[in-house]
Parts: C-alpha cells; structure tokens; sequence
C-alpha cells in the first residue's frame, strides 16, 4: 500500500493549524474573567496541623451540629469537649442563639467541671457574640475560633459529631434520639479512645466509672492502704497516665499530619499577590459562580493563613484559610 503524499501534507498543514489554535484557545481561557471566576479549577490542598492540649480544661472547644426534627421539636446539638481528654457533653437546645450557649456553658459545664484556659469555636454567630465574649471576660477564659470555611480548625467536636450520628443513626426510634443521646454519651466518655489509649471519662475525672456491669460482676476493688498512701500512689498513677495520654496524642497527630501531607501542593502566594475568594452561597447555589468577582490583594501570610484586603475601593481585611 503507498501513502498519498497530497493527502498526507494536508494532515499536517490542518495538525499544525489545530495547535495553534488550541494555544490561543488556552489563552482565551487563561485570561477570561468568567472562566476564572465561574469555575473551581484543581482543589488545593494545604498543610494538615492537630490542635493538642497537655491537660484537661486547657482548652475546650464546642459546636452545633443539626439532626432530624426529634421529639419536643429539638433538633440541634451543642457539642462541648474537652480536647486533652476527648470528655464530651452533647445538649440537645431549640435554637442556636447565643444566650442558650452562655446558658448552657455556665450551667453544664463551668459550673460542674470548671472555667476552661480557653475556648476554641467556628466563626458561627453563636460562639462570636457580645454574650459569649462576656461570658469568657468574666471567667478569665481566652476566646479562639477558627478561619471561616474551615471546619478541620475545629476538628475535635467535628469527629465527636460524625461518632454520634453514625451511632444515632443505627437505632429504629430516630424521633427519639434527644432521650437516647445522654445514655450515648456517657457510653462514648466511658470507652477507651483511640487516641489517648483512656477513656475520656478517666483522663477528665482521674478513676473509671462504676457502670452496671460491675456491680453485677463484683468488680470494684477496695482500697487496703492508708489514706496517704493512697493519695500518693493515685497521684502518680494519674501523672503517669496524663503523660502516656499527651505522648501518644502527639504521637497520633504527627501520624496523621505525616499522612495527610504527602499529598500536599499548596503552592505558597506571596505578599501582593492578586487573589479571589471562594464563594460559599447559602441555599440551592447549583450554578453560582465558584469565585467571588471582588478582587483581594495578600498584605500578610503566616503558614495556611492569609490576611488580604479589597484590590478596589475600601473594606475590612480578612483572615482566609489558602
């Protein structure tokens, strides 16, 4: 069989035409403003970084998650946790304004367990309120939240939130999931966590829970030495196991940092970079554009956090995860 050389000429001159003209289309695209900001392009994908705690109350992180409608018209979770020991308390609430959370916090937990060194929330309207800053003011309690957007700054409650829907979700009495939620946390605070290697309950109150099984086993055991000694040897055994529990934490962390990371291509913005921000539209949003249009400009950056200010005209710089 022989070529036609006419034909195969022809090929070429159109090949070489169609590249030119995929550049151009390229460029087209690179430079289009509605491409840029309609479309969401690669996702990034930053540096991973654990918030750890050394002792219990250290700090104390809380957020609301929302169930299905249950009995009493409840369907909102306020999660409350304590991130050195993972201890929990999940109180069902009819709303999310902020006076049910100063309530909440006071009656629940400050009251019962202590002010904590510091409270670590979401941007949400609830945690950052004149009331909650109060709150905080009067207790001597250091307020944090995490950039907005971002629920991984926050990931402790976050973790917590996806354990109790995963196990509120196998029951057949879904309604009744606001009587069934006490009995559920108090299971999960008395289970060992994987990654302290204690159950909260332990690490929170410094001895393990008696729960119904053991009275029915006889398990108890009973203190044969004197008061002093006893004191003496439970703090220690405390001490050694708050240790155990902050090492192997860190321990956990690194790992999961280590794994997280491999993937990483963050590629760094310099100060004065050009910048849009993610759109993030409440309701159906199907077809709104990925971008925001408003152009931003980076005047500072410290790891993953950005601050940046408006490009035109005037506004209040703003802290955004990259």
């Amino acid at each position: 069989m022989e070529w036609d050389t006419s034909v195969l000429n022809e090929h070429l001159i159109l090949s070489e035409e169609n590249v030119i003209g995929r550049t151009e289309i390229a460029d087209y695209c690179d430079t289009c403003e509605r491409c840029k900001v309609g479309k969401l392009g690669r996702t990034v994908k930053t540096t991973f970084k654990s918030v750890l705690a050394k002792r219990p109350l250290e700090i104390v992180a809380i957020d609301f998650t929302v169930l299905e409608r249950g009995v009493g018209g409840l369907e909102n979770v306020l999660v409350i946790t304590d991130i050195f020991t993972k201890y929990t308390q999940a109180i069902p609430t009819r709303d999310q304004k902020a006076k049910t959370v100063a309530r909440i916090l006071l009656k629940e937990w400050i009251i019962r367990f202590g002010a904590p060194q510091r409270l670590h929330s979401d941007q949400g309207r609830s945690f950052e309120n004149e009331i909650i800053h109060e709150l905080c003011k009067i207790y001597g309690v250091k307020k944090t939240k995490t950039l907005p957007y971002y629920p991984e700054g926050n990931s402790v409650c976050e973790r917590f939130n996806r354990t109790m829907q995963n196990l509120l979700r196998t029951t057949d009495k879904k309604s009744r999931w606001p009587e069934l939620l006490p009995e559920l946390v108090y299971a999960y605070n008395c289970t060992p966590h994987s990654t302290t290697g204690y159950s909260p309950y332990f690490l929170f109150f410094g001895r393990e829970p008696t729960i119904p099984l053991d009275q029915l086993l006889g398990t108890e055991q009973e203190v044969t030495f004197e008061k002093e000694e006893w004191i003496t040897e439970h703090f220690n055994n405390l001490k050694q196991a708050f240790e155990f529990a902050a090492d192997r934490t860190e321990k956990q962390a690194l790992s999961r940092q280590t794994t997280l990371n491999k993937k990483v291509d963050n590629k760094e913005l310099p100060v004065g970079s050009r910048v849009f921000l993610r759109n993030h539209p409440k309701g159906r949003a199907k077809i709104q554009d990925a971008w925001n249009s408003k152009p931003f400009r980076i005047i500072e950056k410290h790891e993953n956090i950005y601050k940046v200010e408006p490009l035109l005209g005037c506004g209040e710089p703003k802290n955004v995860h990259r």
